[in-house]
């Protein structure tokens, strides 16, 4: 590999060479690029000719985006191998055609300022992928292209704004079709384009630079960032969906922002001129737009006014202020959902933070009164208008809480209307049927709803809502949560008897006792699949500590049986094993030594784990133990006796090798620091002289890179083992261990230092640590010149190819 690199960066230096015998050889190259890259199938062969052309694109610039457009589109087609033998399956992680396009994206790099438009057209359809990583990496690229790179625009040649105008262009010659069918990275390069700033990237064999610096007017930039807002503006009408023109307005959005006060007279029109055109363009949308869309509308416009570099701007924003006061839907629409919504009147909260105290009490207060505003009379317009607004969607339902309030008012106070909402309305009202439900339990209309739950149940829809529902008011109805679980099992639909757990632990810290029976009920279905999605539902809250106090540690045994499937221990399971492990902590060190045999007999690495979906890449891996932990450790410290007793019972069955990188790490992440506590423990198992108990002493030592802390359980085991003997050996590992250097000598400082350190055991007045110190520092003495020599050789490779100055 390194004789490529150094093949590579002697081609590079060619690529400026005129002479006739240089074109001659570069041709020859490039021909045999050409030639791989059409008809070769093994992956080395393709990637390092790829490589090859991105140092000869420069120079074949014409013929390079063709080229690269035509492997890209054949290569999946290719059985890829390596060495005449085509590469396994558990190899196309690391290589596959999907590596190959991705580094073909790279080779476009030298060329991507010289044909835009073909660049472009290449990069939108790979954009479109269904690989991730090569749509994700042309995306990343696309946007590159439109970014502003100081180098490039006031560089050598100084292109300017030409690379962007050439790309806006070049969208804006596209028919509606092609801009809607490439949304997404089009929208992602245009909201770059309108950035107010950019920066300059350069690089030595040793040092990068970042620099940075603001838009100006000139170099066609005004021209470009008018036909950029512009074809945003056409862009806006393509798709009518709600996500889609918040995208759009985002970009936009671009277009008003400035990064400091700026001095220079046009470039201040310039952002001035965007600014007012864009909040020209929100003023007219209000009145006709869907009302998530009029939030976001007045969110961008209260900052712009907020932000406003000049008195027109102000008067803009604040002109679209009034039309969204007159606005009176959106008016009650912000009350109850307004997550985005500005409450107040603007000049008071640009001049006083206080002003900003609305809470969330006042818009309950006033939702309150919406509900008593409905009446025969007005149902039928809030039936409407409640119907509408369900309508919004968010990632997360915390963002509703006042609407969730409002709705549960309605459920309880207007139960009527409530009930034609759940039953009349459910698609519409499905992310909002739990608060309508909770309303109605404690309304004077609980039997009807009973009754629409038994037909649910009948069915089999809406388990989880039923269930959610039961919170807080569903200590009379256990019944009803037992009947989710059953047809649940029936179903197979897990998720519902998860949201049955929660619940049941709620009820229970409540006081209802009985509740526990529900959860253990649950816990058992869901252990039979292996299915352990209930501990992130009651990680967080108190209830599941209340139920483990008053657990039966067969109890307890089977809540770990239960999560003896989970790929990896993440922070919710953890929360779970400490309120566990307070009450019983050698339940759960018994649980991961457990886990640490499992990983001892799982199947290679790629197939799925037991009870995961499949889709989650934590669900193609296990992790016995945890590189970190955020609770445990707290318990573990205080019995490491305990914790050192369960892991040497486990060294007794794991691989050597491996229980450093297993058993090991839950002591490392008890221990982070090797402490007196842990190295009392050591020094007693070093001390019976037993060989099994030394070398699980040493795997462990192996875990700390080298610490100056295990010196001391060092010397212990030299002075009880034979001289020369494999535990030297293995003491020698464990000292010359660094963990993460850095710089080019990072490895050459590390062992200097080392041997400093040793040097003081010639003084100790064991004759055995005595002669191991010397014996180790000759070694080390070899080992730092071997990595003088090739820190030396890798410095000069990357000068050579990096150069020593700019």
């Amino acid at each position: 590999m390194i004789d490529f690199e150094l093949r590579l960066a002697a081609l590079s230096h060619l690529i400026d060479n005129r002479s006739e015998a240089v074109a001659l050889r570069l041709s020859e190259e490039y021909r045999r690029v050409e030639t791989v890259l059409t008809n070769s199938a093994d992956y080395d062969e393709l990637f390092w000719a790829l490589k090859t052309a991105a140092v000869l694109a420069p120079r074949f610039h014409r013929a390079v985006v063709p080229l690269l457009l035509t492997f890209v589109r054949a290569i999946p087609s290719r059985i890829l191998t390596q060495k005449g033998t085509p590469i396994a399956e558990s190899m196309r992680r690391y290589r596959s055609a999907s590596h190959l396009i991705r580094e073909a994206i790279d080779v476009l790099n030298p060329v991507r300022y010289l044909y835009i438009e073909s660049v472009v057209d290449f990069l939108l359809e790979l954009s479109s992928s269904i690989d991730d990583a090569v749509s994700g990496k042309a995306a990343r690229m696309l946007e590159r292209l439109a970014k502003f790179d100081l180098d490039v625009f006031y560089g050598e040649r100084g292109l300017g704004a030409e690379p962007q105008s050439r790309v806006v262009k070049h969208f804006s010659l596209m028919v509606d079709s092609q801009l809607k069918a490439n949304a997404q990275p089009i929208l992602s390069v245009l909201r770059n384009l309108l950035s107010p700033s950019m920066e300059g990237h350069s690089w030595t064999y040793s040092t990068l630079t970042i620099s940075r610096g603001e838009i100006m007017s000139g170099a066609g930039i005004a021209e470009m960032r008018d036909a950029t807002i512009e074809l945003l503006k056409r862009m806006y009408s393509l798709e009518a969906s709600v996500a889609y023109r918040k995208v759009v307005l985002n970009a936009l959005n671009e277009a008003t922002r400035h990064e400091r006060p700026i001095v220079d007279s046009e470039t201040t029109s310039m952002f001035d001129r965007d600014a007012l055109n864009v909040l020209t363009f929100l003023r007219q949308l209000v009145p006709n737009e869907p009302l998530p869309l009029v939030q976001k509308i007045e969110h961008q416009a209260y900052w712009n006014y907020y932000h406003a570099a000049s008195p027109a701007i102000e008067v803009a924003a604040l002109a679209v202020r009034d039309v969204l006061l007159d606005h009176a839907e959106y008016q009650i629409y912000k009350q109850l959902i307004g997550f985005e919504g500005i409450f107040g009147n603007w000049e008071e909260l640009r001049r006083s933070k206080s002003a900003w105290d609305y809470t969330d009490s006042t818009r309950r207060a006033a939702a309150q009164k919406y509900v008593e505003e409905i009446n025969s009379k007005t149902c039928e317009h809030w039936r409407a208008r409640i119907l509408e607004f369900s309508k919004t969607r968010s990632d997360d339902l915390a963002t509703f809480p006042v609407y969730f309030d409002f709705l549960e008012s309605i459920g309880r106070e207007k139960p009527v209307l409530a009930l034609e909402l759940v039953t009349a309305h459910a698609e519409v009202m499905s992310p909002f049927l739990v608060a309508l439900l909770r309303g109605l339990w404690t309304s004077e209309e609980s039997k009807r709803v009973e009754s629409i739950i038994e037909g649910w149940l009948a069915q089999g829809v809406n388990l989880n809502v039923i269930a959610k529902s039961l919170f807080n008011v569903g200590a009379s109805r256990l019944g009803i949560l037992d009947s989710v679980i059953t047809k649940s099992v029936l179903l197979d639909d897990p998720g519902a008897i998860v949201q049955v757990m929660g619940v049941a632990a709620s009820l229970y810290v409540e006081g209802h006792l009985e509740a526990k029976a529900i959860f253990m009920h649950a816990l058992r279905e869901l252990a039979k699949h292996g299915d352990t999605r209930w501990a992130t539902i009651v990680w967080f809250s108190g209830s599941f500590r209340s139920l483990v106090c008053s657990m039966s540690s067969d109890e307890r045994s089977e809540v770990l049986t239960s999560l003896a499937s989970l790929s990896v221990l993440n922070y919710q399971a953890e929360e779970i094993l400490f309120a566990i492990a307070e009450q019983d902590v050698q339940s759960v060190l018994d649980y991961l030594v457990g886990r640490l045999k499992r990983a001892r007999e799982q199947p290679k690495l790629g197939r799925k784990v037991a009870g995961g979906s499949g889709s989650s890449p934590d669900d193609l891996r296990f992790e016995a133990i945890p590189y970190d932990l955020h609770m445990l450790d707290k318990v573990f410290t205080n019995v490491p006796s305990a914790l050192l007793e369960a892991m040497r019972s486990d060294f007794a069955e794991e691989e050597r090798g491996m229980f450093t990188y297993r058993g090991a790490r839950l002591i490392t992440a008890t221990f982070t620091k090797f402490e007196k506590p842990l190295e009392e423990i050591l020094l007693k198992f070093v001390a019976g002289g037993n060989e099994e108990d030394i070398a699980f002493v040493l795997a462990i030592l192996r875990a700390y890179d080298g610490s100056d802390a295990i010196f001391e359980v060092c010397k212990a085991i030299i002075k009880v083992t034979p001289e020369g003997s494999e535990q030297w050996n293995e003491v020698a590992v464990c000292i010359r261990s660094t963990g993460v250097v850095s710089g080019e000598y990072g490895m050459v400082n590390a062992f200097e230092h080392k041997r400093s350190e040793i040097a003081l055991w010639e003084a100790c007045d064991s004759p055995h640590v005595q002669i191991f110190a010397r014996w180790f520092t000759k070694n080390l003495e070899s080992m730092i010149e071997y990595e003088k020599q090739r820190a030396d050789e890798d410095l000069a490779l990357r000068k050579y190819k990096y150069g020593e100055g700019s």
